[in-house]
Parts: C-alpha cells; structure tokens; sequence
C-alpha cells in the first residue's frame, strides 16, 4: 500500500510512500495530512498531478522548458506548474531572427520592418547612384559655364545633369 503526499497549499504531488503503522492499532495505517491513499493518475511529459478537492485531477506542466517571449522573443525557462505557455504569453517557437515579432500566433517579419528595409535598400542604391553621377560630373560645372567643354563634353555633362535631376525627382 502506498499514500500519496501532496503540497497542502496548492495541492501539488510531491511523492508516494509507505505509511507507518498506527502504534495504538496495528492493523491501521497512519494517513498524514497531504496525504491520500488514492492514487494519482498517469502523467504525460507536459502535465503535474493536483490534489483538489477530494480528487486528482492533471494540470500543465511546462517547468524547465525553454520558451520564449511573445512580446520579446527572449529566452525564459518556465518555473511555475499550473499554467501553459500561451497563459504566460510565451510560445515554444524560437523567433528565426531578430527582425521577426508575435504576430497573429506565429513569428513573422512585421510589415513595418519589410518597408522600412525595402526604404533602406533603396536609399542605399539612390546614394550609390547620386555619388556616381556627382564623381562623373564633378568639376565640369564651371568648365560647362565658361564654354570649355567640346560637344562631347557638353552631351555627357547635360546627360549626367539630367540623371541626376531624374533621380531627385523620383
């Protein structure tokens, strides 16, 4: 015969042991508070037994599995039985990157972020081809104003002016 004890505050199990004998009567067994000779039932791996009112009954048990925030996407380890990742507002789920949030029960790249880097990536090119045009035209400006540049000269010079003037505008 084995009782089973359990934490009296929040009916947590703890452990199974055998009982002692009743010194007065031996043919009883003692039965300490937060204990009970009823069994508590099989556990999966992500579920504790709960002694609560009178019965055992399984709640979830996520304790020294990694999650992660929602809200975040930081690394925690659960600490506490009763509830589940999502009542915690964490998922098992790790983010694939930092650019990922929680969005609509799953990592996803947010909306905002797609933009501001399609935005970014574009400016990067814009400059790239601002600095070019600059470095082809640079110092002809003058030479241009002072009639110095042959027809050449004057066709390259008022096509980069005008790529220039083209990628401002756009």
């Amino acid at each position: 015969m084995l009782i089973h004890h359990y934490d009296r505050t929040t009916g947590a199990y703890l452990s199974s042991s055998q009982p002692d004998v009743d010194p007065r009567n031996a043919e009883r067994w003692l039965i300490p508070a937060g204990a009970t000779l009823d069994a508590p039932p099989a556990r999966t791996p992500t579920t504790w037994p709960f002694y609560r009112d009178g019965v055992w009954c399984l709640l979830p048990d996520y304790r020294g599995l990694l999650c992660y925030r929602t809200d975040t996407g930081e690394a925690v380890e659960i600490a506490t039985v009763g509830l589940t990742p999502e009542e915690l507002g964490l998922t098992v789920e790790a983010p694939p990157s930092p650019r990922h949030a929680w969005l609509d029960g799953a990592w996803r790249i947010p909306p905002a972020v797609l933009a501001r880097e399609r935005r970014d990536a574009a400016m990067v090119e814009f400059e790239q081809r601002m600095a070019r045009a600059r470095r082809t035209n640079a110092g002809k400006a003058d030479a241009y104003a002072a009639g110095l540049l042959d027809d050449a000269g004057v066709y390259a010079f008022k096509a980069w002016s005008a790529y220039q003037m083209a990628l401002v505008a756009t």
